[in-house]
């Protein structure tokens, strides 16, 4: 078995909401892996798209669940706009929509925050507002059309509120000013660049996990910041969410623990010739068909599993999914399906299909659905008479 991947990498970049605490109760496990990993001596940076806080306010919610954190351990989307507005326009003065830790990360930042009212500013900033209204949100727009640049600290559409409801985040106070201007926000926040690199110079190396639980915002900007991403399934991705995904981690785990748990580090790549692919497929006691399409394997030093896809107009056909029997368990056999299945999106297949014997509990967790084998697009049928009468039909969108 493979090493944790705490002992992997240097530095941990955990987001916060669905990954060390749900609400305002700590996920089961996540204290204890903080700790783990600051024994083994990693340093952890906890970042979040949330600018409605200041560091040492979310550095006190986490000391009150147990989790020790100063300040400078939590890298805040509000930090990262007042960095990168700081860089390019050092001393601008900034209209705010946003709470106090939107206020408190430009003031520190050296630059100045306009009252309302002013005739004029450099730049507008907008986060998070329990108490944004109508005129503060004409007051943006009009300072964005006399030529304010535009910053969002994020554009998250909603906020996970207590009780699984989704109230208007960021991006929905963004979108308002965006559609009165005509004019797009640039954005600070996960996915975008500029959290990542600030948490990266805050931990002082790019020898870094990011560990997340949403796909489109943690997994993607890990990915666009040149990072490898955890994804784990105690918040708000699934793994059935892996095959709409356009980025994808190197692993998945139930929760933070996951961290110290023996893992694969998967990176998906086409097979090549000396992977043997014929001889995993044999072991697992399928049978290698005819080459077409593509084929992608995983594994470091040596291949730990392997998928295929074959796409004709708009269908899709997934076959030969093998895992080697010690990485069975760890999610190998999720992260090569979502990449065949990334695959067919980009060929232009709007559905797939497969034929499984034992292995229909599995794919039924990547949503795929069962169906009448007389359904299947006729090259599919023609290419699986080998499959059994016990092989059950399944079938799946594929999502660009």
């Amino acid at each position: 078995m493979t090493a944790p991947l705490a002992d992997r990498y240097a530095a941990f970049l955990l987001d916060l909401d669905g990954v060390v605490y749900r609400g305002d109760e700590a996920i089961p496990g996540a204290v204890s892996a903080v700790a783990a990993l600051r024994d083994r001596g990693r340093r952890v940076v906890f970042l979040t798209n949330n600018s409605a806080r200041t560091p040492a306010q979310v550095a006190g919610k986490l000391a009150g669940l147990g989790v020790e954190a100063a300040p400078d351990d939590v890298v805040t989307s509000a930090q990262a706009a007042a960095s990168l507005i700081a860089a390019e326009m050092p001393g601008a003065s900034a209209f705010v929509v946003g709470e106090e830790g939107v206020t408190a990360a430009l003031a520190a930042a050296g630059l100045r925050v306009a009252a309302p009212g002013a005739s004029k500013v450099d730049v507008v900033v907008v986060g998070w507002d329990l108490s944004a209204d109508y005129d503060k949100l004409r007051e943006a727009a009009v300072h964005v059309q006399r030529g304010a640049r535009f910053v969002a600290t994020n554009t998250d559409a909603s906020y996970p509120a207590p009780g699984g409801e989704l109230w208007p985040g960021a991006g929905a106070l963004v979108a308002a000013i965006e559609t009165a201007t005509g004019r797009r926000a640039e954005s600070a926040g996960k996915p975008q660049g500029p959290l990542f690199e600030t948490a990266l110079a805050r931990a002082g190396t790019r020898d870094a996990l990011v560990v997340g639980d949403r796909i489109e915002t943690d997994v993607a900007g890990a990915e666009r910041a040149g990072l490898d991403a955890l994804l784990v399934l105690s918040g708000a991705g699934g793994r059935a969410d892996l095959l709409d995904a356009t980025a994808l981690p190197v692993a998945v785990a139930a929760d933070l623990g996951g961290v110290l748990e023996p893992s694969f580090v998967t990176r998906v790549r086409e097979a090549r010739e000396g992977d043997d692919v014929s001889r995993l497929l044999g072991d697992a006691g399928l049978i290698a068909e005819p080459s077409e399409g593509v084929t992608l394997v995983a594994g470091e030093h040596r291949v730990t599993g392997t998928a295929s896809v074959v796409v004709r107009g708009g269908d899709a056909y997934l076959h030969s999914v093998a895992v080697r029997a010690e990485a069975r368990g760890r999610e190998v056999g999720t992260l090569l399906v979502g990449a065949a299945w990334g695959r067919a999106a980009r060929g232009g297949a709007g559905r797939g299909y497969l034929l499984t014997e034992e292995a229909d509990g599995f794919f039924g967790r990547l949503g795929f659905e069962p169906v009448e084998r007389d359904s299947l697009p006729g090259w599919v049928t023609e290419r699986t008479t080998a499959c059994s009468d016990a092989a059950v039909a399944m079938a799946r969108p594929v999502r660009g």
